[in-house]
């Protein structure tokens, strides 16, 4: 009976073979491998891998071994370079005051953020952290003044926003020649004049709210203005929406945020938006007030 197996590892060979038996070993010496790459050529080598995948990047790699220790070692140097500027310039001259205070700078920042633990960037990265920090607070205006596109905005793009100023100021928001937008694009929609349109009757475009025993039904509109507390928009706002509500025959919901003296004063028609809150009918303990509702509901335009 004969039961034979290999073992590697990295010199040798050891055959195994279990003969009637008997177990017996012995080494095949392997051919001499090759000396070990240096760092060099391994750097290279990563280097190419990456330039190969394209995530390459020439960004310097001292940024990513920042530590405490480099951040010593630097400000070493840099109080040398302050005595240095001291000894080289005049008693006079401006320079070694300013390089003082930059250096001064440099220390109370890396000590601060060596010393804080709400922030673990600035911690492990001191000084050079905040750079961090810097960039994301120019972020929303790069990429909306350099980055973005007109029509990449979210919620609303720069064209709707454009039209939305051009109409509040009166002035003509149309573009000649065409349009910017890809009309050939997946998920275009638009409108067509119809060649033979449909006649709508005007108690379509309406819904009668309450049955046959209200005794004040309301005719409401199917496009109103949705629910936007004063307190969200302001004086000015709320007015404009309660205009339009008037001008346009429809309603105005106020909000959560209760009735205003400003959605009374265009005269438009108002859904009182009651939340859990009950703002502006409730009592001194916070508690639904009846009384309260009926005498707000029976106001005059005036």
């Amino acid at each position: 009976m004969l039961s034979c197996g290999r073992y590697y590892s990295a010199s040798s060979v050891r055959v195994c073979c279990n003969v009637n038996g008997i177990h017996r070993r012995r080494y095949v010496a392997q051919p001499p491998t090759s000396a070990p790459a240096s760092n060099h050529g391994a750097k290279q080598r990563k280097k190419e891998n990456l330039k190969n995948q394209g995530t390459y990047t020439r960004f310097p790699d001292w940024i990513e071994k920042w530590n405490a220790k480099l951040f010593r070692r630097f400000g070493v140097g840099l109080i040398v370079f302050d005595l240095a500027c001291f000894y080289h310039f005049a008693a006079h001259s401006w320079f070694p005051y300013i390089t003082t205070v930059a250096v001064a700078g440099y220390w109370y920042v890396g000590l601060k953020d060596l010393g804080q633990t709400g922030h673990a960037i600035q911690r492990n990265f001191p000084v050079i952290g905040h750079v961090r920090y810097l960039f994301e607070s120019l972020r929303p205006e790069v990429r909306q003044y350099f980055i973005e596109d007109d029509d990449m905005g979210i919620p609303f793009s720069r064209e709707n926003r454009s039209l939305v100023y051009q109409r509040a100021k009166n002035q003509t928001d149309t573009l000649p020649l065409g349009t910017k937008i890809n009309v050939y694009d997946a998920g275009y929609e638009w409108i067509n004049h119809s060649i033979w349109p449909v006649t709508v009757p005007p108690e379509n475009l309406r819904v009668m709210i309450g049955g046959p025993h209200c005794l004040q039904p309301y005719s409401a509109s199917l496009l109103n203005v949705s629910a936007m507390s004063y307190g969200a928009l302001g004086d000015n706002a709320i007015m404009a929406l309660n205009t339009a509500a008037s001008l346009g025959d429809f309603y105005h919901n106020t909000g959560e945020g209760g009735i205003s003296r400003f959605h009374k004063q265009p005269g438009g028609d108002i859904v009182w938006n009651i939340g859990t809150g009950y703002f502006g009918c409730r009592d001194k303990n916070g508690f639904f007030f009846r009384r309260k509702v009926c005498r707000k509901c029976s106001f005059s335009s005036s």
